[in-house]
């Protein structure tokens, strides 16, 4: 099976400049690069721009395909505007080459970092290939539940699995490192119900980009604007040495 990939960021093109769809392979057809263009981040996406630790985003496209993503800074704009040029790295799955996987796109993202498939070119090329996916899903990733489950208090990654499939929009309040705290509640949802989730673990929250789960803002007065919110559900995940006794549902709808 073969994947195809795009990459998403800011350059000056020969009919338009700015943040686009900058190339794509075979396999990619007009309606699936207008959603990739709906769903790219552009300018100020990033919650941290200054981390090296690029955001993973998985979302669907259309009835029967996957966009599983990875988003970072990837030096200066083009046109000298401040801040970090936004670059992001695109790969369309298919709902079987999800299930090879036990619908884990996290697992197809470890098999295409060991590959050496994620790349980051300072110079856009003009063609891209599609990508081979080869394997299957093998062991799950024990040592991240192990990870996580040592720093958070007992139910509390069962409560969040929990309130992730009962609500579209969940805001999450953390200081976990998000990879592998994604990656361990991956593992808590049945598999028939992991493609339900959507997530980013380091864009900001976009209508534009309407992910099922996603990381709020560490400046307190932002995240009290999502709790005004109606349609967000916010969850306070406390490591286990807090006061907290499990995760903290701050909003329930």
């Amino acid at each position: 099976m073969r994947i195809p990939q795009a990459i998403f960021t800011s350059l000056r093109g020969d009919r338009i400049s700015g943040y686009q769809l900058a190339v794509k392979s075979e396999g990619i057809g007009e309606e699936l690069a207008r959603e990739l263009n709906t769903w790219g981040p552009a300018h100020d996406s990033l919650l941290d721009e200054t981390t090296d630790e690029p955001s993973v985003n998985f979302h669907p496209l259309g009835p029967e395909h996957f966009c599983l993503s990875l988003t970072r800074s990837a030096g200066a704009e083009y046109s000298g505007r401040a801040g970090a040029r936004i670059y992001t790295q695109m790969f369309v799955l298919p709902r079987e080459g999800l299930a090879r996987f036990d619908n884990n796109p996290l697992l197809i993202l470890r098999t295409l970092e060991t590959a050496g498939r994620v790349e980051v070119y300072d110079e856009v090329p003009q063609n891209l290939r599609s990508l081979p996916l080869v394997g299957r899903a093998g062991e799950a990733d024990t040592h991240s539940l192990e990870q996580i489950l040592g720093k958070l208090a007992p139910e509390a990654l069962s409560n969040l699995a929990t309130t992730v499939l009962e609500n579209p929009s969940v805001g999450l309040a953390t200081t976990l490192s998000p990879r592998p705290l994604f990656s361990a509640l991956l593992q808590l949802v049945p598999t028939e119900d992991r493609l339900k989730i959507s997530f980013t673990t380091g864009l900001r929250h976009s209508p534009r980009r309407p992910f099922r789960l996603f990381l709020l803002p560490s400046d307190p007065g932002a995240r009290r604007q999502f709790q005004r919110q109606s349609n967000v559900t916010v969850v306070e995940l406390p490591p286990q040495n807090s006061s907290q006794k499990e995760g903290k549902l701050m909003k329930a709808k």
